[in-house]
């Protein structure tokens, strides 16, 4: 933690900080230097390190004495990172600049400057250095930062002496946003579900098998040890003891430290003064303790995703109780709010299990700021009586169950920033009062079932940033012009029933726009001019349109797009030939599926990770170049013109490729061998080609394989043996080609199909029994074969086949957010349907035009 406040540190030991001419001492000066000689600085932090008086060099402070006190190396501007939803670690910071972090080993010189009472080397890079013996040289140090250096080694007694310690920081890793966890239902493909945003960076690895180096600290205040690897400690039920010495602390910060066991509350009793308490991102596994009632100074405890269970017990002494992501803890709000929390200012609950609503009680806590409740399964209506809460700035209650209106005394919420209720069943329109929140900064109503109109006033809210309103029933024209002269950095409006009007007035929005969603928002005409000047736009999505003309070659340029989705419209021409895209928290995503674009397919993908250029008139050849791209997961040409072999470069080398689809073409040749490489595809769909030949027993390498369709083809030989080896195959489709023999008993040991399309070959013999083993079969087609025999007397016993699934889910498999779904024709009395998704209800047996009996 910075210190901004050094000279009440210095001054608590005595000296106060004046700059003499004459400087430090000339060992002192040394010392620095032989320090210096060892670092790499790339931000030259240490260019001011020259001439005779080094206590006006750069993080050097002097006494009146001349001798060196403070010693603040740390690095002003850390790298910051987040995991992306791709489980990928990249720059929190779409620009990228070059490290601050000094590189190098600690001199020993160092531990020679024995006056020195602060000490911080935290967030540079000193390349799995162990920590430094010296550091019991300094006997005089007060406030010693060690973290996030790079430190490797185990913790023992490097600080032994350090009895005037006051705080001590060694923790060794950094907590960053998580969003690899979020998924997306397939009951419908849009609604998103969160996962986990605890997650952890290691920056070193420090490690202790107890804690008994601390009962040579004894007047510690603050102890930071977060990510600090206490596995084996915390082995022991005590291990916590060495802690309850330090009867002056006051902030204990022990996350991520791979703790397990029960949270050790009797040796934790003795720290009468400690206020904070933080201990989340371990495994403690049991109930919160009653007991904590007794620390009487305890304002802020931290136990987020720790794996407790049980509920929330009487704690009227702190300010902050966070508890989300423990899944096991049931909360009774009523029953919680039954008896007054006079202190609390900030509540996080999210991923728990709350019984009911929230209560009228709840407006009680008049001291309430931040209420955060995502994914609780609260039922109810939102209380009038919350609008009473006139110092909340922040409300979260996403994906839960609440219905009825928001309430239009919102607006006595003067304080409220961030207001988020997406993903409930929210009816009725947004109250114009909602234009009363003058501080409003974030408002997100995402996936609900409000109608009515936008109320204009939204766009000229002075701080709000984030606006989301996509996927309810609003109506009406909203002009882009009223979000003019906003500071709105992201607007989703899409899939809705509105319809965008863009005049000339509405040429600019705020240039610093990152995300704008406008799908299914009735616009025509070209795509617009103004967003060429949205140059740090991130997520464009304009599908489901009515765009028509060129798509204009400065969009391929915008010079942060990682996500550009144009699909559904009648855009023309063709595209570039090299499109880049960048990395954001969103997958690198380029959709122009369904529109009329015509020309070759790009051979020049950087970065992409989706493209999805179905259903268009593109021609030619699939580029070799693209098989070999290490980056891309989803790949989608089907329902295009393309003609000759699927190059043998895919999957020749490293790759991710986890759909490829090149149906409804005119491809031929023979499945490359390669294809057996790629041992992360999920979905391969080959079908209404002209591909020939044998099925490839090198396909076996494709190993996780859900979905196979290389129906109306030229494929012939027996039933290909190598679809055994796909155990986690759903969808089988192999219709409409030349297959012949008998079907295989192995049939049955595909435990997971759903789906069995065969018919139109020229399979023989009868229907083997164990197809009654797939008990998650829904629709069997085997018509126009020449199979004989019996119909096993035991069909209806597969349960999918007459037991309508009540979840509705989709059958398909969603890859970096985009969606790829079976498709499937159905004939009932005499006319045949295609669905082109199939949901767990669709079932059906079609047996017809053979000879069975």
């Amino acid at each position: 933690m910075k210190i901004h406040h050094k000279l009440s540190l210095l001054c608590f030991s005595g000296f106060t900080l004046l700059f003499f001419a004459n400087g430090c001492t000339d060992a002192e000066r040394s010392a620095l230097l032989d320090v210096k000689s060892l670092l790499i600085d790339p931000s030259n932090r240490l260019d001011t390190w020259q001439g005779d008086d080094c206590c006006i060099w750069k993080g050097i402070e002097c006494s009146s004495s001349g001798n060196v006190v403070s010693l603040d190396l740390r690095n002003p501007n850390p790298e910051s990172f987040l995991v992306n939803l791709n489980s990928e670690l990249i720059p929190a910071s779409s620009s990228v600049s070059k490290s601050t972090a000094i590189q190098g080993k600690i001199s020993p010189s160092l531990f020679t400057l024995k006056q020195i009472y602060y000490l911080d080397l935290s967030f540079n890079n000193f390349e799995s250095s162990t920590l430094p013996s010296g550091l019991s040289n300094l006997t005089r140090l007060t406030y010693l930062n060690l973290s996030n250096a790079m430190f490797d080694d185990s913790i023992t007694t490097q600080l032994a002496n350090l009895t005037s310690l006051i705080q001590l920081d060694l923790s060794c890793s950094t907590g960053i946003t998580d969003s690899s966890n979020n998924s997306v239902s397939l009951t419908s493909s849009t609604r998103t579900t969160y996962g986990s945003f605890n997650s952890y960076i290691p920056n070193g690895n420090l490690y202790s098998s107890n804690l008994n180096w601390l009962l040579g600290l004894p007047n510690l205040k603050v102890l930071r040890l977060t990510g600090v690897d206490l596995s084996e400690a915390s082995q022991s039920t005590s291990w916590a003891e060495p802690i309850s010495h330090l009867f002056n602390l006051s902030t204990l910060y022990l996350s991520n430290c791979r703790l397990s066991g029960r949270l050790p509350i009797y040796q934790l009793l003795n720290l009468t003064l400690l206020h904070s308490l933080i201990m989340n991102a371990n495994n403690l596994s049991s109930q919160i303790p009653d007991q904590l009632a007794n620390l009487t100074s305890l304002s802020k405890l931290d136990l987020r995703n720790c794996n407790l269970q049980g509920s929330i017990p009487y704690l009227p002494q702190l300010k902050g109780l966070s508890v989300g992501y423990n899944y096991g803890l049931t909360i009774d709000l009523d029953s919680m709010f039954s008896v007054p929390w006079s202190h609390l200012e900030r509540l996080d609950i999210q991923y728990t299990q709350v019984a009911g609503s929230i209560p009228d009680s709840f407006a009680n806590t008049t001291t309430l700021v931040s209420f955060v409740a995502n994914n609780c399964s609260i039922r109810g209506s939102i209380p009038l009586s919350i609008t009473r809460l006139s110092k909340l700035r922040i409300l979260q209650l996403n994906d839960n169950f609440l219905k009825g209106h928001l309430p239009a005394s919102l607006s006595n919420m003067k304080s409220l920033r961030f207001l988020s209720l997406s993903q409930n069943v929210l009816s009725g329109s947004i109250p114009v009062t909602i234009c009363d929140l003058r501080s409003l900064y974030y408002l997100n109503l995402y996936y609900n079932q409000l109608t009515g109109e936008v109320p204009e006033c939204i766009g000229y809210l002075p701080d709000l940033a984030y606006l989301f309103v996509i996927r309810n029933h609003l109506i009406g024209s909203v002009p882009v012009s009223s979000f003019q002269s906003s500071n709105l950095v992201y607007i989703g409006l899409g899939f809705n029933r509105l319809s965008l009007k863009i005049d000339n007035s509405s040429s600019t929005l705020n240039s610093d726009l990152q995300l704008l969603e406008l799908a299914s928002c009735n616009m025509g005409g070209g795509i617009p001019d103004f967003i060429a000047n949205l140059t740090k736009l991130v997520y464009l999505d304009l599908a489901n349109n009515s765009l028509s003309g060129p798509i204009p070659s400065w969009l391929f340029n915008l010079p942060l797009i990682s996500h550009l989705d144009l699909s559904g419209n009648s855009l023309q021409g063709s595209i570039p030939s090299h499109i880049q895209l960048h990395p954001s928290i969103y997958p690198r995503s380029l959709n122009l599926a369904n529109n009329k674009l015509q020309g070759t397919i790009p051979a020049r993908l950087e970065n992409v990770e989706v493209i999805n250029l179905s259903g268009n008139n593109f021609s030619g050849l699939v580029p070799t170049e693209i098989g070999k791209l290490s980056s891309l997961r989803y790949i989608s040409f089907a329902g295009n013109k393309l003609h000759g072999q699927i190059p043998p470069s895919f999957c020749n080398k490293v790759n991710a490729i986890e759909v490829l689809d090149l149906s409804y073409n005119s491809m031929s040749g023979k499945i490359p061998l390669t294809l057996g490489n790629c041992t992360s595809l999920v979905f391969l769909s080959l079908g209404r080609n002209n591909f020939d030949g044998n099925i490839p027993l090198e396909l076996q390498g494709a190993i996780n394989l859900g979905y196979l369709d290389l129906s109306s083809n030229n494929f012939d030989g027996p039933f290909p043996d190598v679809i055994r080896r796909f155990q986690s195959l759903e969808g089988l489709k192999l219709e409409n080609n030349r297959f012949e023999g008998r079907l295989p008993q192995f049939i049955g040991e595909l435990h997971n199909l759903r789906l069995l399309v065969l018919a139109s070959n020229l399979f023989s013999g009868s229907i083997p029994q164990e197809i009654l083993q797939l008990e998650k079969l829904q629709y069997i087609g085997l018509s126009n074969n020449s199979l004989s025999g019996p119909i096993p007397n035991k069909l209806q016993n597969l349960k999918l086949l007459t037991v309508r699934p009540t979840d509705g889910s989709i059958i398909g498999f969603l890859i970096s957010f985009a969606f790829v779904g079976a498709e499937l024709n159905i004939a009932t009395k005499g006319s045949s349907y295609q669905l082109e998704s199939v949901y767990s209800y669709h079932s059906g047996v079609d047996i017809s035009l053979n000879a069975l009996t």
